[in-house]
């Protein structure tokens, strides 16, 4: 059952608003930003609830992703001034979700999860090195996200475990680019820390499973609760079409994503084979992830 099986209807109980106050006084006035007080009371709830409800890092994952299902997409905030944590629980963009899953997945594994767990782990999973420097800290391309992710032990890679695949070459300048997108560009020292990191990933070579494979049975009996799948975009500067969370079902993989359809966190009523030929057009390939303990 999901936290929030309409996202019109939240009623809250005074002694969970009282975790709002407690929640704050653990944090500087600068620590993180948040879209209000009641993403507090959102975040302490689904940690209690996926602590209750144990199971793998995978399964919380899994757990933590059908909660969230109801949330509208929202733009991305890597384009904002400041580029810090930003809670916000009643908007996600794709890659924003897979960060809140994981961070959610994560902290509730703690002795004591708490919103302060939460935010660390959020920051840990979004922010190069994991630590939030603003806004050139971000991690807004896939490709940097997985090799941070992967280097600092949050994630494994299982793309190249398949056979069939490929590479495809790419240089990610996006950001820079398209700099009048993106307000804290202005600031010349930002702008110079974000071009050096893109210089890391000219002709970078992403690997990539071929959209058919989504459909092998000896795929599906190695993919597990939790794994991420990331659906790379054909765009010659960027990577990331769409990102979500796996759930097994009946031995066959379905995707709980963002969807473009309706705009909102669901999970997808076909499996993942048959997702990808109705999004065909759209991407490339696709990159397989494990979140590790």
């Amino acid at each position: 059952m999901k936290l929030f099986p309409d996202m019109s209807d939240r009623r809250f109980t005074p002694a969970l608003l009282l975790g709002v106050i407690i929640a704050f006084s653990s944090f500087s006035a600068a620590a993180f930003r948040i879209h209000c007080k009641e993403d507090t009371v959102i975040v302490s709830r689904l940690l209690s609830l996926a602590a209750e409800h144990g199971g793998s890092l995978g399964e919380r994952c899994v757990f933590a992703a059908r909660q969230l299902e109801g949330i509208p997409w929202s733009a991305p905030l890597d384009n904002d001034t400041s580029g810090t944590i930003y809670i916000n629980m009643h908007g996600l963009d794709r890659m924003g979700f897979v960060n809140t899953v994981m961070a959610l997945a994560e902290a509730s594994m703690k002795k004591q999860p708490s919103v302060k767990e939460f935010v660390n782990s959020l920051e840990s999973v979004s922010r190069r090195k994991g630590v939030d420097e603003g806004f050139a800290s971000q991690l807004i391309y896939g490709a940097d996200w997985i090799v941070d992710n992967v280097y600092r032990g949050h994630l494994k890679e299982m793309t190249e475990y398949v056979g069939g695949g490929g590479f495809k070459a790419k240089t990610l300048d996006h950001v820079t680019r398209n700099k009048e997108d993106y307000p804290a560009l202005r600031d010349s020292t930002v702008y110079d820390k974000v071009k050096m990191m893109e210089m890391g990933y000219r002709s970078h070579r992403i690997p990539h499973l071929k959209k058919q494979s989504a459909g092998n049975k000896s795929l599906h009996e190695l993919m597990q609760n939790g794994d991420i799948i990331m659906m790379l975009s054909p765009e010659f500067d960027y990577d990331v079409y769409d990102m979500g969370i796996i759930e097994m079902k009946g031995g066959e993989p379905y995707l709980i994503h963002i969807s473009y359809e309706n705009g909102k966190v669901t999970e997808d009523p076909y499996p993942l084979s048959r997702l990808f030929k109705i999004e065909s057009q759209h991407f490339y390939g696709y990159r397989w992830l494990r979140p590790t303990e």
